[in-house]
């Protein structure tokens, strides 16, 4: 995708937003932030020893999933203000998922955005009826919970697997893109994984490293102040922006999209998470 969540309003039926996010793997960004594959190969089994320390204190989120349902009173499984049948991210035409609740597990402790193979009825931004070749799950805290600065901590395990575009993220609560703020993105096919920082003006700065840094249970942390941001995986820092810091209350979002051209055998996996967390900056 050339933008990952690009707010468009004004959409009938299905909702009034739909958000375009990040980039394609093969984008040049502004500033980039270049990690080698090879050091970021020997930095994996450090990286996923332990994240930074958090600010001391309470988390004033701390989001866990036990039981077997999310918690509605801070979780949603669409974009605000789209509709419960489901929805998609309208503001960009790189994707090729149809998002519904069901996709979204709650189960051992994790919570399971589910990418399936499977035909779909969903809508087109106008409303119109249109077949989507994936089904797959999302969340999002716009309902409960907006903030502005902090820290955020999020454990997970994200899916490496042909045409999925797993990502961790923030969006402007006012619905306005940009700025948008990306922890995490990965694109299976290039077997890489980078994140992107999006700021005021739209251009980008980016970290790319190996997958292996990223397989299984990891720990990601941003953050968030009024005159940086520094995004981790596990105890490793792998980028840090001081320009046009996005000064504004911002909500999280994760999700797994396939990204087009779509294959057959591709739209196939889950990103898990087990906690999400955010300390007052």
């Amino acid at each position: 995708m050339k933008w990952r969540h690009k707010l468009t309003l004004g959409v009938p039926v299905i909702g009034a937003m739909a958000v375009c996010a990040v980039g394609f793997p093969t984008a040049v960004s502004a500033g980039a932030a270049q990690i080698s594959m090879a050091t970021a190969s020997h930095a994996a089994a450090r990286a996923s020893r332990a994240a930074p320390r958090p600010p001391r204190g309470k988390p004033i989120l701390d989001a866990t999933f036990r039981g077997t349902h999310l918690n509605t009173k801070i979780w949603d499984t669409c974009y605000p203000l789209d509709s419960q049948r489901g929805c998609t991210n309208f503001g960009n035409s790189q994707e090729a998922e149809w998002y519904l609740p069901s996709q979204v597990r709650v189960s051992g402790g994790v919570v399971h955005l589910v990418a399936q193979r499977k035909k779909t009825v969903g809508a087109t931004s106008k409303g119109a009826r249109k077949v989507y070749g994936c089904r797959s799950g999302m969340i999002t805290s716009y309902p409960g919970y907006k903030f502005e600065y902090g820290f955020v901590q999020v454990v997970a395990n994200i899916p490496h697997a042909k045409g999925l575009w797993p990502a961790l993220w923030l969006a402007a609560a006012n619905g306005k893109y940009p700025p948008e703020i990306d922890m995490l993105e990965s694109w299976g096919v290039n077997v890489e994984a980078a994140s992107f920082f999006h700021p005021v003006t739209g251009r980008r700065s980016r970290a790319k490293f190996s997958p292996a840094l990223t397989r299984g249970w990891q720990t990601y942390s941003l953050s968030w102040t009024k005159s940086s941001l520094k995004y981790y995986v596990g105890s490793r820092l792998v980028l840090t922006v001081k320009s046009n810091v996005p000064h504004q209350r911002m909500y999280f979002l994760a999700d797994l999209a396939e990204y087009l051209p779509a294959k057959r055998g591709d739209c196939t996996g889950q990103l898990e998470i087990r906690s999400v967390k955010v300390w007052k900056g």
